[in-house]
């Protein structure tokens, strides 16, 4: 692939005198010096987007609760300037700054054949050198918090540089998700060494500099409300369409909407910048274009506590799986922007092709279920009982995730008419998991979505993870659940692997373990004048500018 130029315009002129020499061997005639001039005067494109929070953590892509401000800082807009060893298309594998890679076949050494030729936007070359030092800081900067993104860091026993260009990973026991992990851009984006100390802690460059090998890096002149980004000299890959880029920082969603109306901003993109009823009215505007991924970024599902009743029978928790209208949630809660989802995990995923058992809408089913399980309406006031107590539960939920609160509106009144008393229960993110983690009956949940599925969401089913209090249910109510997801996270044996999803989502679906109702798609809207489309990355959580084609 061609080399960076050093800036915008010098590329455009360089282009057009690579056409000129394409075209012809003598002088130039009036059409091609007409098409050079026009070229080299032509303005670098620049458009804006937003995020809902500023970028006062910094620019370094390893960011963890415990090292964030309460939020996700530069996260969603890292993959702009930081690459990663591969990267992952579906169920593939392809390289990013790796060409090639080894398996031993005893599944304890990764071995990683790098690009040659690569430059950080700081200067500095792309080496095992530079990708050793990356990855250990980035496994000593996150602490115990790596263990949020993966098994790696927890399982790598040492990084070993063969020559300049190999480097190899050692892990203390075999790990079927170590290429998922490391396509990763937080923490995995590779960062130029001249970014660390000598302990491996970041320099205070780095809260006001980029230094990574992705297509842009930060201008540096942030006023604390918004950020401009420029193309990397030293890029490696293909020019992107857009010159520069900033990010605007508007917290609120309507606010953003006038925003792109106005022209204030040219790119709303990704559900936390921009809610349905925004894109649904954006969707009818003059000179706003739209577009909806057709991939799954997440699936939303209900979580029920399985160790007290009235959850710990199965015949109940199949009952709100049947009473559940999936179909309604989605049109009338979600503006048909999420789909009805019948699987926890998409089948497009890893390891996900596996046909289980699915819940249609069927309130009469879900009836004749809690009848055969004990729960009679004997007073007629539409309030099931069973040896004296009432059929009354509380549904948790995180309040800031826009339209959670009209869906557990709605399957309160939907669980209603099969005789549940449902009370809806809104907490912010802190307040519902200490809820979750100590003392609850059932809650509206999500896989985390993007690269972190299924890998992640299949290993923290581990109660021992201490991660995830909604997952651990699955191993709780399975039989030998947690030795089983530990074997997952410990074999070398890719069949067996796909044994263990098949045995556990199996299990998660005939038990109604974990329900799922919707599935979410990113979606986007941008100023139609400027941007002639736009598209999200395989992993649809982070904005990708090199994804927007100008026009």
């Amino acid at each position: 692939m061609k080399l960076k130029s050093l800036a915008a315009l010098m590329m455009a002129g360089v282009m057009a005198l690579g056409l000129c020499a394409c075209t012809n061997s003598g002088t130039p005639d009036d059409s091609s010096t007409s098409d050079t001039s026009e070229a080299a005067n032509a303005e670098p494109v620049s458009i804006t987007t937003t995020e809902s929070w500023d970028f006062s953590t910094g620019f370094y892509p390893a960011l963890s609760a415990g090292s964030s401000n309460g939020t996700m800082g530069f996260t969603y807009y890292a993959r702009n300037c930081y690459d990663t060893l591969v990267v992952r298309e579906g169920s593939e594998f392809k390289g990013g700054l790796a060409e090639t890679w080894d398996i031993s076949d005893d599944g304890l050494t990764y071995t990683f054949h790098l690009k040659e030729g690569v430059k950080f936007s700081d200067g500095a070359d792309f080496n095992a050198e530079a990708v050793k030092t990356s990855i250990e800081a980035a496994f000593s900067n996150m602490g115990q918090s790596i263990a949020q993104f993966g098994k790696i860091g927890v399982l790598t026993e040492s990084i070993e540089v063969i020559d300049e260009y190999t480097v190899a990973l050692h892990l203390t026991t075999p790990y079927y998700g170590v290429l998922s992990d490391l396509a990763m851009c937080n923490p995995m984006g590779i960062v130029s060494p001249n970014a660390f100390n000598e302990d491996l802690t970041t320099k205070e460059e780095l809260m006001t500099q980029t230094m990574g090998t992705g297509p842009y890096m930060y201008a540096g002149d942030s006023d604390g409300t918004s950020y401009t980004f420029v193309r990397n000299p030293n890029y490696w890959g293909e020019d992107p369409d857009v010159d520069e880029f900033t990010v605007k920082v508007i917290a609120d969603p309507e606010s953003a909407v006038l925003a792109l109306q106005s022209g204030e901003v040219d790119l709303l993109a990704g559900t936390s910048r921009l809610s349905f009823a925004g894109f649904s009215e954006l969707s009818s505007a003059d000179g706003i274009g739209t577009t909806v991924d057709d991939s799954v970024s997440n699936s939303r599902f209900i979580g029920f506590n399985t160790q007290k009743a009235p959850f710990n029978d199965a015949a109940v928790r199949q009952a709100v799986a049947y009473a559940i209208d999936k179909e309604t949630i989605s049109s009338n809660v979600f503006s048909g922007l999420e789909t009805a989802s019948t699987y926890l995990l998409d089948t497009s995923l890893p390891y996900c092709d596996v046909e289980t058992t699915t819940y249609s809408y069927d309130p009469e089913k879900a009836a004749e279920l809690l009848e055969s399980a004990g729960w009679v309406d004997s007073d007629g006031d539409g309030i099931r009982e069973k040896d004296g107590t009432k059929l009354s539960v509380t549904l948790d939920y995180i309040t800031n995730q826009g339209t959670l609160d009209d869906a557990a509106l709605v399957i309160a009144q939907e669980l209603g008419e099969v005789g549940f008393e449902v009370t809806p229960r809104g907490a912010d993110n802190m307040t519902w998991f200490t809820q979750v983690s100590t003392d609850f009956d059932f809650s509206l949940h999500t896989t985390y979505g993007g690269y972190y599925d299924p890998f992640l969401t299949m290993t923290n089913m581990n109660p021992e993870m201490m991660s995830d209090p909604i997952l651990w249910q699955v191993a709780l109510t399975m039989e030998n659940g947690t030795n089983i997801i530990k074997e997952l996270d410990s074999t070398a044996d890719l069949d067996r692997v796909q044994e263990i999803y098949n045995e556990v989502l199996t299990f998660t679906a005939d038990q109604a373990v974990l329900v799922p109702f919707t599935s979410a798609h990113q979606y986007a809207a941008f100023n139609s004048d400027k941007i002639e489309s736009f598209s999200f990355g395989s992993d649809q959580l982070f904005i990708e500018i090199a994804n927007v084609k100008a026009k």
